[in-house]
């Protein structure tokens, strides 16, 4: 039996199999679920066999006006598993009031790791991930965009945004405007079958994308490499030793070791090494 809290149950962003079994035995113990989208929630939770617990729709609208309810659940003594639609709860998802308001409450809350969007989509960027930021996403507006792009491409960080299929390409071209020769890495489909990620430089997006109707369907999320990240020529004898270290040795023991006698930022040995290593 599940003690009396608040549980943050992440769910799958697309393959149904990514959940932990510590999440199906909090969804299947909890006396009562929140979910973002009840119907949308209902079709994972007869794929995990669970069913007869209480679903109540706490979604960003509603989520403060529904906390009394949650709290009360709690305080008498039962469990509730807060999801929303995909992947972690709170992360550009509802749930920030709600956990807000049972702290004040008092109300124990358990978090529980899971599948999330940004961090899979880090994970095959092939971009530093020492430091990072997600900023939700993009703008629709395009002066507010630009805005965001100028600022992303001055941060000394990989920046992480999602981005919907209706407004991929046009993103992709003020990318390509504003943030030319910065690393991009576009994760589409994350864990679904058609899963993919395009890496390039931000000047090549537009054409990549605007080539192909397929290019342009699912749920995006596009990784900017930061000011650090920038494509830059090496000096020729800096090439050479690189080249002549990477075949022996790790790629990041490589960048350390040139890096401290070069004095060339770590981040821009990395960029090179990993080029010419998926060139083989």
């Amino acid at each position: 039996m599940l003690e009396s809290a608040l549980y943050i149950v992440p769910t799958p962003i697309g393959n149904l199999e990514d959940i932990t079994q510590r999440a199906i035995e909090v969804l299947k113990g909890a006396t009562l679920i929140a979910c973002e989208d009840t119907r949308h929630s209902r079709i994972l939770l007869d794929h995990l066999g669970v069913s007869g617990t209480r679903l109540m729709s706490c979604y960003d609208q509603v989520e403060a006006q529904k906390a009394e309810c949650i709290i009360s659940e709690v305080q008498q003594g039962g469990a509730v598993a807060l999801i929303s639609d995909a992947g972690s709860p709170l992360i550009n998802d509802p749930g920030y009031k709600l956990v807000s308001l049972c702290v004040k409450a008092g109300i124990r809350v358990v978090p529980l790791p899971g599948p999330c969007a940004l961090i899979t989509a880090l994970e095959v960027a092939a971009l530093p991930t020492d430091r990072f930021m997600f900023c939700g996403f993009f703008p629709v507006k395009e002066g507010e965009l630009r805005e965001e792009l100028k600022r992303a491409g001055e941060l000394n960080c990989t920046c992480v945004y999602y981005e919907s299929p209706k407004r991929i390409l046009a993103t992709s071209k003020q990318i390509a405007e504003l943030l030319p020769e910065h690393p991009v890495a576009v994760c589409r489909e994350l864990t679904k079958t058609f899963e993919s990620c395009y890496r390039m430089r931000g000047v090549q997006l537009p054409e990549f994308i605007g080539s192909s109707s397929e290019r342009q369907k699912g749920e995006f999320v596009v990784v900017i490499g930061g000011v650090a990240e920038q494509h830059t020529e090496l000096p020729e004898e800096v090439q050479e030793v690189m080249l002549q270290l990477l075949p022996h040795l790790p790629v990041k023991q490589v960048c350390q070791l040139v890096s401290r006698l070069s004095r060339i930022p770590k981040n821009t040995l990395y960029s090179f090494a990993l080029e010419h290593k998926a060139q083989g």
